[in-house]
């Protein structure tokens, strides 16, 4: 039903008709927002008892398919630091000072993308409580 179908009827004694539209946000938090009368819906994927390796290797495949955004060197560079930090957190002797520099290095090279900057910052998290 069109905007031209919803008012078809009015003014001929019929009731006008009204639909609801909505958009769809995707991606870890999903949420649905309807006209007239908003809604909204999140959905959390995953758990509290998740391993933080597991969701640390989630994020960083997320980093690293999502670094194109970038183009040119500095995905390159982004890709180059996610390797580095998933073997870095493998590692059975975690080096704090390595993940960090790595942290520290993906933060800057995606500030300018808000995505990509709120995913590392998501990793951040998870790498300190690994750490300690």
């Amino acid at each position: 039903m069109n905007q031209q179908d919803r008012h078809q009827g009015a003014g001929l004694g019929q009731a006008s008709v009204g639909t609801n539209s909505g958009n769809i946000i995707g991606g870890d938090n999903s949420g649905i927002v309807a006209s007239g009368h908003a809604r909204v819906r999140q959905v959390t994927h995953g758990s509290n008892t998740a391993d933080p390796l597991e969701t640390i290797d989630r994020l960083l495949r997320k980093l690293e398919a999502d670094a194109g955004a970038l183009g040119g060197e500095r995905a390159e560079d982004v890709i180059d630091d996610v390797h580095r930090l998933r073997t870095e957190v493998h590692s059975r002797k975690l080096s704090g000072e390595n993940i960090r520099a790595a942290l520290s290095r993906l933060s800057a090279a995606t500030t300018s993308t808000a995505t990509l900057l709120a995913t590392v910052e998501q990793i951040k998290v998870l790498a300190t409580a690994i750490l300690h």
